[in-house]
């Protein structure tokens, strides 16, 4: 009996001894998403590192993960918002780690930037009519960048536009490429001038308004 006894304390040392050299805690140093905020269609590098091997999830879930070595990398194309997850066990114990990724998508039409004239940034002086229109960073990514300003259909008169430092002007019918790759947030001011049975506060039109085509850029 003792000599099974002192046996099974043996054994017991051993099993210790083995898994504190194995490590019975299992860890992860780092799980991170560079970047982590990326235009639709783009990619991001997951990074890792780990006591053990472990598993890749994500919510929405993506099929191509899974299994993964203890440390390492993956890019992945999230198609809108996603959360990744880190799973690793030993023995009996486990650890997660979760990181967000933020998709940002330009809108796939055109939208329309303006107001009306009784908007209180208006002025109407030297026979130009003119408004400033503020497209809030609330609503627009950094990221949204102008691809062309062109004037919304029925409007048959030029306007000057100034947005972000630049300017031009444009003609019904003929959008332009002059704010290319400027963020569609700030201020944009807009002016036209009267025509010969315009004067202010008379006959001027009833809204200054711009169409802006738009892509998402890192």
């Amino acid at each position: 009996m003792r000599a099974t006894l002192r046996d099974g304390r043996h054994r017991t040392l051993a099993c210790a001894l083995v898994a504190a050299a194995m490590g019975c805690s299992a860890g992860i140093y780092g799980f991170r998403a560079e970047p982590n905020v990326i235009c639709a269609g783009s990619q991001t590098t997951l990074t890792w590192a780990a006591t053990t091997d472990g598993t890749l999830s994500a919510v929405p879930a993506d099929a191509s993960l899974g299994p993964v070595a203890a440390n390492g990398t993956r890019a992945v194309s999230p198609a809108g918002p996603t959360t990744y997850r880190l799973t690793v066990k030993r023995l009996w114990k486990s650890a997660t780690r979760d990181v967000a990724v933020e998709v940002v998508a330009a809108p796939s039409e055109v939208k329309q930037i303006g107001a009306s004239v009784a908007d209180p940034s208006t002025t109407c002086a030297g026979n130009t009519l003119a408004l400033t229109v503020t497209a809030p960073a609330a609503d627009w990514d950094a990221r949204i960048k102008v691809a062309r300003v062109g004037l919304i259909a029925g409007v048959n008169r030029t306007y000057s536009v100034e947005h972000a430092g630049r300017s031009a002007d444009i003609a019904p019918g003929a959008p332009s490429t002059a704010f290319a790759g400027l963020p569609v947030q700030g201020s944009w001011r807009l002016s036209t001038p009267l025509g010969p049975s315009e004067a202010c506060g008379r006959n001027v039109p009833r809204s200054l308004i711009i169409e802006v085509s738009s892509t998402c850029a890192q």
